[in-house]
């Protein structure tokens, strides 16, 4: 048996996950924007090194973020009853099982 699913609640972890996804460009902006300029080579390939890990993680958190946004945004449309882009098959078979029923 399949569990139900309101689309209200997809809609609310999306907009969840957008906010997510603003902020860790945000702060990947704020923390390149401001780098710290050590004057000693060692404490300053430390400090580059650090700020490139903080970096490549935000952005893989974005990239995660995006492609659950658009799972979430499937699953709602399914969930619809509308059919998703990425389904041109799917929205055929839709448009003519609805054409076959408008016909006496």
């Amino acid at each position: 048996m399949r569990n139900s699913v309101d689309p209200s609640a997809l809609t609310e972890v999306s907009g969840v996950l957008e906010g997510l996804s603003r902020t860790a460009a945000s702060v990947e902006n704020d923390l390149l924007s401001c780098l710290v300029v050590m004057g000693e080579p060692d404490a300053q390939a430390v400090v580059d090194g650090w700020v490139d890990q903080f970096v490549d993680l935000l952005r893989a958190v974005d990239e995660t973020t995006e492609r659950h946004v658009t799972t979430l945004a499937r699953v709602t449309s399914r969930v619809d009853g509308r059919p998703t882009h990425d389904e041109p098959a799917a929205d055929a078979r839709a448009e003519a099982a609805a054409q076959s029923a408008e016909r006496p």
